[in-house]
């Protein structure tokens, strides 16, 4: 992944971008995904993350099928009150 050489498209913050593995949850058809290791640059300022385009296709295709490495994982999914 290349260095990005402009400011960063959220907080206009013009230091560098910081390349880092990050962990990734998308949500397709009611199935949630969860990538961890995923290549990003992040903002140092506000955190935004940056993906290459090849990333963003190998998750998409990843999404399509249950690969064979996936493991599953127990989770809770919840709302909180209308009164908070």
């Amino acid at each position: 992944m290349g260095e990005r050489s402009y400011p960063c498209e959220f907080c206009d913050t013009d230091q560098p971008q910081a390349e880092k593995l990050v962990t990734v949850a998308r949500q397709r058809r009611g199935q949630w995904f969860i990538f961890e290791n995923v290549p990003a640059l992040v903002c140092p300022n506000c955190g935004h993350r940056y993906f290459a385009a090849d990333v963003l296709t190998a998750m998409e295709d990843r999404m399509k099928t249950t690969p064979e490495d996936a493991r599953p994982i127990t989770g809770w999914a919840m709302s909180l009150p209308q009164s908070v």
